[in-house]
């Protein structure tokens, strides 16, 4: 039955699909590349505005929520609000330009097939993908048995607010949910979740000639950082079958005031790469006895993983779609990175999946690139996905 309903909307995309909706999508994503919304500072809300009006123009109910100054998420839904079939999701944010760019890199340059610019492949690339094929969809008139939502949110590459104020409100309800972060336009099943802590050393500050009247919080850190070199080692043998195994990094360590100071306090940033079933609670907790009576923890940030099943319905139509589109069956795997894909798997129980524009190897680099081919196949992804699902039964 899959591939009887995959087939007719295959055919629906091959009837409607013109080389001008591509080239829609290619420069809605130049557009916003030129906006810059850089995050840091955060100032996604040109980006957003001018989304937010070619969805609403298409036919859209759309709302264009600025929850903190130039801090927006554009929230848009065709058909059935009460019944969504489909989420599909990208964040408006990119991270800063750095370094010296051969090109300008917010210029959004195009040379022979490539998009160039910060922000091209991660993710302003999917983000311009679903506004466009948004468009198509909503242009053609269909009367569809179900709804679609368009959540296009800010913060993601910060602490992500956007989507946090969104849930806030209450969960999301949708069949399944897609984002577009960069994969190649291969299928990516999930991630491993991520959570991040404070690790915090105190002592008692004197003058360095006398260290004998103090205690030092940077050798007490030295003990921490021995115990967690060696939990981290540890974590080689905490494996998943798709998402490889558990691991601990130390990023970032502060301490001292002055040279002839004994430091009384000692800071450092450790984060955690989680598999499926660990939770914020029980992570926290190992910290805690990995670092014993020497320094305490705080929570700092905390992303469930995101793991879609092999055999679900989705995977299966994606690559149906995907062998159409592309000539051959793609590659499934899962991110690398961590992605927002758990807030809505894990929160709200909607089974998500990862596509998008762009490799993951140009992502937060310089001289950042996303080939334009990518997008216009995931345009057409999306097409016959979005169709699918709107023109089939509710499971």
């Amino acid at each position: 039955m899959i591939k009887v309903r995959i087939k007719e909307s295959l055919q629906w995309v091959d009837n409607h699909f013109r080389d001008d909706i591509g080239e829609q999508a290619i420069c809605y994503a130049r557009q916003c590349i030129k906006y810059k919304p850089y995050n840091p500072p955060g100032n996604e809300k040109e980006a957003a505005v001018y989304l937010a009006g070619i969805l609403q123009t298409a036919g859209f109910e759309t709302e264009v929520d600025e929850y903190e100054k130039n801090r927006c998420n554009v929230i848009a839904t065709y058909g059935n609000r009460d019944d969504i079939a489909l989420i599909l999701n990208g964040h408006l944010d990119v991270v800063p330009a750095f370094g010296q760019w051969a090109r300008d890199p917010s210029g959004a340059q195009r040379e022979k097939g490539i998009l160039y610019g910060r922000g091209s492949c991660d993710m302003l690339g999917g983000c311009a993908a679903i506004v466009a094929v948004a468009k198509l969809i909503a242009g053609q008139h269909i009367a569809p048995k179900r709804g679609i939502m368009v959540l296009l949110v800010s913060d993601e590459e910060n602490v992500n607010k956007g989507i946090r104020h969104m849930l806030s409100k209450g969960a999301l309800k949708a069949e399944c949910a897609l984002i577009a972060e960069p994969t190649e336009c291969e299928i990516q099943l999930g991630n491993r979740g991520f959570c991040s802590f404070f690790v915090k050393t105190t002592g008692t500050a004197c003058h360095a000639s006398e260290p004998w009247n103090g205690v030092n919080a940077i050798y007490k850190m030295g003990e921490v950082i021995r115990r967690i070199e060696v939990y981290a080692d540890d974590l080689k043998a905490v494996t998943n079958p798709d998402l490889g195994q558990a691991t601990a990094c130390i990023g970032t360590i502060k301490g001292g005031i002055r040279l002839n100071t004994v430091p009384d306090e000692c800071m450092i940033e450790v984060e955690r790469r989680l598999l499926p079933g660990e939770t914020a609670e029980k992570v926290h907790k190992e910290m805690q006895q990995v670092v014993g009576k020497w320094g305490e923890v705080q929570e700092r940030s905390y992303f469930p993983a995101s793991l879609m099943d092999h055999d679900h319905q989705m995977v299966s139509a994606c690559c149906r779609i995907l062998e159409h589109i592309r000539g051959k069956m793609p590659r499934v795997s899962v991110f690398r990175g961590c992605t927002e894909a758990s807030m809505f798997s894990v929160f709200c129980k909607i089974p998500t999946l990862l596509i998008g524009p762009g490799s993951l190897d140009q992502a937060h680099r310089m001289n950042e690139f996303c080939k334009e081919q990518d997008i216009i196949d995931c345009v057409r992804l999306f097409s016959a996905l979005i169709h699918y699902y709107i023109n089939r039964e509710a499971v």
